[in-house]
């Protein structure tokens, strides 16, 4: 089962893309952390961690389409 974490101090609207990914009926983990330890990232990008794998975008939409591949 693939793992997705969000971390809830991303100021990139993640959030939104937390929930459409939480809302589609795919087997996937998904859920919101505090703090995930990426705060470079996190300052600089919407991002998430995919299987302790670190996956960043320019947009939040891109990282919507980019999550959605990888998960499906």
């Amino acid at each position: 089962m693939k793992k997705v974490y969000f971390c809830q101090e991303n100021d990139f609207n993640t959030k939104k893309v937390y929930k459409k990914l939480k809302s589609l009926d795919l087997k996937i983990k998904v859920k919101r952390k505090g703090c995930i330890g990426e705060c470079k990232t996190c300052k600089h990008f919407p991002f998430s961690v995919v299987n302790d794998k670190v996956v960043k975008c320019d947009t939040a939409e891109e990282l919507y389409k980019k999550l959605y591949k990888k998960v499906n």
